[in-house]
């Protein structure tokens, strides 16, 4: 499914603009001797211009909407944090050979950005029709601290926020025709490490961004996994940590829009029949 991405619309590169910068690294790539340097500084320019914008997107994508460990990910993310690197943290050095080394290389991490770009979904695509669906999962355990009470699992990303106040459940984007239950059980393993089953749906959140996005989020309840619940978080730094946050404590921990989620999903899972949101309030209620 097309990439919404996490801070509103991708950036905008139209077909024109796309063929430009094809162009310009077909232009470094077929030369058979270092252009000009007045050419290769305003190549280079261009290249870093579009790797820096286009590199956080791609890798976005790809952990948003493929597995852990699909090779196709895997590829996406290292050519971002290649061009990233190559854009960011190296230069043309001394001397036209060396200038023409590093546009070259430049170039040709560029082409395969765009390869990316292509295959993930982000060219040609209108953002503000793109759908992100997302499946979390409700894990609670009893509190050790207050008789009667529940703790609730939710995990922090490494960002955006404040840490230690955007918490959220765990759980991530379903891919191309993926089950939402099957999304759930596989993105909370992939950030918890625990092997879930769906029980029953809890929750679907219609989430509208700044006008550029839209995204619908499916809670699940879970089926119990036992007193021991042994938490593991995955080594890619997308997590910052998790939490077993008390039921009195939500609000402190996490937006307004996340809080009302989680309460929902707890009335729901306490006997209710499954929510209907919007942005966490009762869907209908905003309609009216």
């Amino acid at each position: 499914m097309p990439h919404a991405g996490r801070r509103g619309a991708p950036p905008t590169l139209r077909p024109e603009a796309e063929a430009d910068i094809e162009s310009t690294a077909g232009l470094i790539l077929t030369a058979s001797m270092p252009p000009p340097a007045e050419i290769m500084e305003a190549s280079a320019a261009e290249l870093r211009r579009f790797i820096n914008e286009w590199a956080p997107w791609i890798k976005g994508a790809a952990r948003e909407s493929l597995p852990v460990d699909d090779p196709r990910r895997v590829a996406a993310e290292r050519a971002a944090d290649e061009a990233t690197y190559r854009a960011r943290c190296t230069g043309p050095g001394d001397g036209l050979a060396s200038a023409f080394t590093y546009c070259r290389s430049l170039a040709l991490i560029t082409r395969e950005l765009l390869a990316h770009r292509r295959k993930l979904g982000l060219a040609g695509a209108d953002p503000a029709a793109c759908v992100r669906v997302t499946a979390r999962a409700l894990i609670c355990r009893p509190s050790p601290a207050e008789a009667g009470e529940q703790d609730v699992l939710m995990v922090s990303p490494a960002h955006p926020g404040v840490p230690g106040t955007n918490f959220r459940l765990p759980g991530g984007p379903a891919v191309a025709g993926e089950p939402t239950w099957e999304a759930m059980a596989r993105t909370v393993r992939e950030e918890t490490g625990l092997a879930v089953r769906p029980a029953r749906l809890l929750v679907t959140d219609w989430v509208r961004g700044d006008g550029s996005s839209a995204g619908i989020t499916f809670v699940y309840a879970v089926a119990a996994l036992g007193d021991e619940i042994s938490v593991r978080l995955p080594e890619w730094p997308g997590l910052a940590g998790y939490a077993w946050v008390p039921v009195p404590g939500i609000d402190e921990h996490c937006s307004p829009h996340q809080a009302r989620r989680v309460r929902a999903a707890l009335d729901a899972a306490r006997g209710g029949a499954p929510a209907e949101l919007r942005l966490g309030a009762p869907a209908y209620d905003i309609a009216a």
